[in-house]
């Protein structure tokens, strides 16, 4: 947080009950629990008002953010969504339509979508990174989704990483409900505030980015912000991505892990695992959501 920051207080994005309890000071922030339905959030936070110009501006090429460098990890992206998207398809009651990626990044999910067969749209508020989609002949709206309108219907929306960033949280939910087909699905991935990871790490849990993680969700929590809108939630994993040694190696450094990161570093040499990536467990959740009845 920078100095002399303004801050505003927000009610539970849940419930709408403003007694809490604090349970992590992160760069300048409180993480705090609601003392009436559970959720974890950040209060006091950055104002909806303002909220927003955090995306719009090389947000995935920033230090901050942690991404750095989008683009650099292409493949191992491509790799985890094509997974996500294998074990998504086992619960759609289609697997055809127009689908729209809300957060879309570098696009590459989207391609994915085509390749099997689906009309595809994206949402990306990042100018450059949207733009560039663009090009690749991509459909991208620059709206946030509270923002978005469409005459369509959608048969699949997707959410990857993204709910945990979205104020007026009801709002965004009912306008997914609006814009989901009565035959179609949400899919979406967030930080499990009960994963292990977290348990493990405390407060240096890397998902704790306050300035742009605003909410962090359990499956329970999630639960109570969805079924008033009419969604269930049908099918819910652990999820994580791919990540090589190189990845994890930055990673361990980033977040201060800096003795375990030499012996890792030291490990992959050892054993000639330069080379090698795999599936890790990253401490978030995949969850699919379908209109009851």
């Amino acid at each position: 947080m920078t100095e002399n920051q303004e801050l505003t207080s927000y009610p539970c994005p849940v419930c709408a009950e403003k007694s809490t309890q604090i349970l992590h000071r992160v760069k300048g922030f409180n993480i705090v629990r609601c003392r009436s339905c559970s959720m974890v959030y950040v209060n006091p936070r950055i104002p909806n008002n303002k909220l927003y110009t955090i995306y719009e501006d090389k947000y995935f090429h920033s230090a901050d953010s942690f991404y750095e460098d989008y683009e650099l990890t292409a493949a191992l992206r491509v790799k985890t969504f094509n997974k996500w998207y294998l074990e998504i398809c086992e619960y759609l009651k289609t697997t055809s339509g127009t689908a729209l990626d809300i957060g879309c990044a570098a696009g590459y999910f989207l391609q994915v979508l085509q390749e099997n067969g689906w009309n595809t749209e994206g949402i990306e508020l990042e100018k450059e990174m949207r733009a560039h989609v663009i090009e690749k002949g991509f459909t991208v709206h620059g709206q946030p989704l509270e923002y978005f309108s469409s005459k369509k219907k959608y048969t699949l929306i997707t959410l990857f990483d993204v709910i945990e960033h979205l104020p007026k949280l009801h709002d965004n939910i009912e306008k997914l409900t609006r814009l989901l087909d009565n035959n179609g699905s949400i899919a979406l991935v967030t930080p499990d505030y009960n994963s292990f990871q977290r348990k493990l790490f405390g407060k240096r849990w890397f998902q704790l980015k306050p300035q742009e993680h605003i909410q962090y969700f359990t499956l329970e929590t999630l639960r109570k912000a969805v079924e008033p809108h009419g969604l269930s939630i049908v099918h819910h994993s652990v999820s994580g991505q791919y990540a090589d040694t190189s990845f994890l190696h930055n990673r361990l450094k980033r977040y201060g892990f800096k003795r375990i990161a030499r012996i890792f570093n030291a490990c992959i040499s050892l054993f000639g695992l330069s080379k090698k990536s795999w599936y890790a467990d990253t401490g978030s959740m995949l969850i699919i959501l379908q209109k009851k009845g």
